[in-house]
């Protein structure tokens, strides 16, 4: 016993010796793998996700209007942002301070003027609507008016319409100081919105990295093919909409002044500020300038009133087919190219949801969504997305063969909705 224990205390110092350790072996656990979710996981979650977003949009839907003018302030000074950054040493963020300290220059000045001239023209608005409600009651008659075999009371119609010009005319006026009332509200979400744009503003590029970091490496070609197009509408509609304004406000100075109706260049600016209100803002320009032409009549037409508010609605017939066929086509271009039928629905759809801000932003808004919809719509059926051009069921011989015919048809040489071939 005694020499087989030498034995393994000289076994073990020669392993010393020789610079070897004994160890003992440990079994680690095999490391198991990741499990991942299966297609029912992933649905769910999914629905519970757009579930848990649409409460929090309606719950949250105060800052819905701020975040969406935020958003269209930082679309629009961005790309002169961009361009100061490149060409003088200023970094991104006090290029941006300087444009929006630029603006701030710029918009107080007019805000400080245009206040009181808007304030003076609700007051007038009102004057003028109240005369017409006078005007209604001194032509009350007792005659009837017979169509298609239907007896009409004059008395009674005219009645029905003051009292609602009555009603109108009071509703405006509580509005109008409760506005007042809530300008303290107005001021700082002025000023909220006015801050949210800067900051979007000045992470522009963070904002677009992170959008591109959440998609799947494999569809990120998609998705900047995608906001490209999406951003050629959204280009297209702030300029041409902007332009379209200005020559509209032109037009309908002019228009107004060779008529005769009172204060042309308010009922020009107020076209041009209606042109942002697609289908339906000429018509409350017409409306409008009917209702003064009955009233007050023309400053040098020695016409009767009603002849005279008949002339201005032939006139406003001409300027609505003039604005629809020639100036809307050419001056926005192909981009938005809704059905009128399509643009009054989402504009009932955006009054319901942002109010004024929705109606001027339906249009562009559905065409971006229309691109959206394609792109789904081809994926899910296995057809080709791109080029984004003509119905994804077409043969893409087909659609590159409409790119050549856009692209030989339009002066510039460029097709009038940008495409992408691979």
């Amino acid at each position: 016993m005694e020499g087989q224990f030498q034995n393994l205390l000289d076994r073990l110092g020669a392993a010393l010796r020789g610079g070897r350790q004994v160890e003992p072996e440990i079994a680690l656990p095999e490391e198991q793998p990741r499990p991942r979710w299966n297609s029912t996981t992933k649905v769910v979650v999914a629905i519970i996700l757009f579930v848990l977003f649409a409460v929090a949009l309606f719950a949250f839907r105060i800052v819905l209007v701020p975040l969406i003018i935020g958003i269209m302030i930082a679309y629009v000074l961005q790309p002169v942002v961009r361009r100061m950054q490149h060409s003088t040493p200023l970094s991104r963020g006090v290029a941006t301070g300087v444009v929006y300290l630029a603006v701030l220059a710029l918009v107080v000045p007019i805000a400080i003027i245009l206040v009181p001239v808007v304030i003076d023209q609700i007051i007038y608005s009102q004057s003028q609507l109240i005369s017409f409600a006078r005007y209604l009651n001194a032509m009350g008659v007792d005659a009837t008016i017979e169509i298609s075999g239907f007896t009409f009371e004059v008395q009674e119609l005219v009645r029905q319409i003051t009292s609602a010009l009555t009603d109108f005319v009071t509703s405006v006026a509580t509005t109008s100081l409760s506005f007042v009332l809530d300008a303290a509200r107005v001021f700082l979400m002025v000023i909220f919105t006015f801050v949210i744009g800067f900051y979007l503003t000045r992470d522009t590029d963070l904002v677009v990295q992170w959008v591109y970091g959440l998609t799947p490496p494999s569809y990120r070609s998609d998705v900047e093919a995608l906001m490209t197009e999406i951003n050629s509408i959204w280009s297209a509609f702030f300029r041409g909409q902007l332009l379209l304004s200005l020559i509209v406000t032109l037009i309908l100075t002019t228009l107004s002044a060779i008529l005769g109706l009172p204060n042309p260049l308010l009922l020009g600016v107020w076209g041009g500020l209606l042109e942002f209100l697609p289908s339906i803002g000429n018509m409350i320009w017409g409306l409008t300038a009917v209702i003064v032409a009955l009233v007050n009549g023309s400053t040098w037409l020695p016409l009767p009133n009603a002849l005279f508010a008949l002339i201005v609605f032939g006139a406003y017939v001409a300027f609505a087919q003039l604005d629809m066929n020639l100036l809307v086509p050419n001056i926005i271009g192909r981009h938005v190219r809704l059905h009128p039928v399509v643009v009054i629905l989402g504009v009932i759809i955006g009054v319901s949801v942002a109010g004024v801000i929705g109606v001027a932003l339906a249009a562009p808004t559905i065409a971006s969504l229309r691109i959206i919809m394609r792109y789904i719509y081809a994926n899910l059926f296995d057809l080709d997305p791109f080029p984004m051009v003509g119905p994804p069921s077409l043969p893409r011989p087909e659609r590159e063969a409409e790119i050549e015919r856009l692209t030989a048809a339009t002066p510039a040489g460029y097709p009038s909705e940008p495409v992408e071939v691979e």
